[in-house]
């Protein structure tokens, strides 16, 4: 999941009508940082950069979701999603410096 960051415009969200979401200036996605902390379960982008079985396993913590259909999408993701090498890329250069760095 990606969460959006935008500045809403209140002069048209307050307003009578259908709601209208408008944005100005810049779209941006909130990834989060790509390694987690502590003991934390991995979020975003950080999911992508653990093997498939871990990815499978995180997405598979709700069990109110068809498992097949979280296997299904994981094998989609990981065959289309242009920015998964990108990540796992970058990991592997976190991995090599100093933890102080």
């Amino acid at each position: 999941m990606t969460l959006v960051g935008v500045k809403i415009d209140n002069s048209v969200t307050r307003q009578s009508g259908p709601y209208c979401f408008k944005i100005q200036e810049e779209l941006h996605y909130l990834t989060g940082t790509l390694l987690s902390h502590g003991n934390q379960t991995p979020i975003y982008a950080q999911i992508y950069i653990l093997d498939t079985a871990e990815q499978l396993n995180i997405r598979r913590a709700n069990n109110n979701l068809n498992f097949i259909v979280i296997d299904n999408l994981q094998t989609m993701l990981l065959d289309s999603h242009s920015y998964i090498g990108q990540y796992q890329y970058a990991y592997e250069l976190i991995k090599e410096k100093p933890a102080d760095e």
